[in-house]
């Protein structure tokens, strides 16, 4: 057989080779544990919701995937570390605006929001969140007189600077005209103190606010969205209370350090989408006053990108950006 032939012969099974090892790594992933970066305190939303989702993940994917809470800085410390991580599909951050706020209003943030990141998908959005308090109070209108009564008594509790809570916080007073004090924490004992009245109140994610709206421990005085929550439909919005220019809505997504192979992303897309359609996991969402939603990679992306610019401008607006 002539040499050229057996050259030729010898390239294609060359090639055939490499394509056959290639479909086999792909076929191993996940071989090993998968971690989920929880970027608060246990317990809390971004908990909630990771802790559903890694049950269904390691069910589909025949691997474990385990929950790894990394609370600091509003989040800065988690989504740097799995910006750090190795882009290898097992190293995932499950995160809300937070990540695309903190490099807006905090000085020296060592992560890109969107350039360090393989978005994978919008889990859920929400309504908003929600106000609440144990004030001596019926309405917002009241909680407004109170604080007009004493500037800068009222104390309002948030997960940090620049956190959506704080935010949330920040645009009350500057479209009611009145002053508070935000007071940040880092532990769980945020809601623990406005339900002992520590401090006045706090804007909260629906997912932690409805179980204890619902059991008498604290009550809901409005919704920072557009709409009423299905979670708290006798809670109306901030609009609906005469703050006509209020409107403040809450997200949850999950994302690869960048460089995590394109396969890999999609991959775990897939089993998230497959995920989000259950009973169980849709019933956790839209219980805790969520919507699922479920965009891909494209789509997230172009979502990041859009919600980063308009975080800047409102940072900007409120006197939170960092100078």
């Amino acid at each position: 057989m002539p040499r050229t032939v057996l050259r030729a012969a010898a390239a294609a099974l060359a090639m055939l080779l490499a394509s056959v090892s290639a479909d086999v790594a792909r076929a191993e992933y996940p071989d090993k544990i998968i971690r989920i970066i929880n970027p608060f305190p246990p317990g809390v939303s971004t908990d909630v919701l990771a802790r559903g989702l890694a049950q269904k993940l390691t069910e589909y994917l025949g691997q474990s995937v385990i929950v790894e809470s990394r609370p600091g800085a509003n989040g800065i410390l988690a989504s740097t570390t799995v910006a750090k991580s190795e882009p290898d599909g097992y190293t995932m951050l499950l995160t809300t605006g937070s990540h695309v706020a903190n490099p807006i209003v905090q000085k020296h943030v060592q992560y890109d929001p969107v350039k360090d990141f393989a978005p994978v998908t919008l889990l859920a959005q929400s309504y908003g969140l929600a106000l609440v308090s144990n004030l001596p109070a019926r309405t917002t209108a009241d909680i407004v007189a109170l604080a007009r009564q004493k500037p800068g008594a009222l104390t309002y509790a948030t997960s940090g600077v620049g956190n959506l809570t704080h935010v949330a916080g920040r645009l009350f007073e500057a479209r009611a005209g009145i002053t508070m004090t935000a007071v940040p924490y880092n532990t769980p004992a945020l809601m623990s103190d406005v339900i002992g009245g520590t401090v006045s109140m706090t804007f909260v994610s629906t997912v932690t606010a409805v179980p204890l709206v619902k059991a008498g421990t604290v009550k809901a005085f409005a919704i920072t969205g557009a709409r009423r929550t299905p979670a708290l439909p006798d809670t109306p919005t901030m609009q609906e209370e005469g703050f006509k220019d209020y409107e403040l809505l809450g997200w949850f997504g999950v994302l690869f350090p960048a460089g995590t192979p394109k396969d890999r992303v999609e991959r775990m897309h897939r089993e998230i989408a497959r995920a989000l359609q259950t009973p169980e996991l849709k019933k956790l969402i839209e219980d805790s006053g969520l919507y699922v939603d479920g965009a891909g990679p494209d789509a997230f992306t172009t979502f990041l990108k859009n919600d980063f610019a308009h975080q800047d401008r409102l940072m900007g607006e409120l006197g939170l950006k960092a100078q």
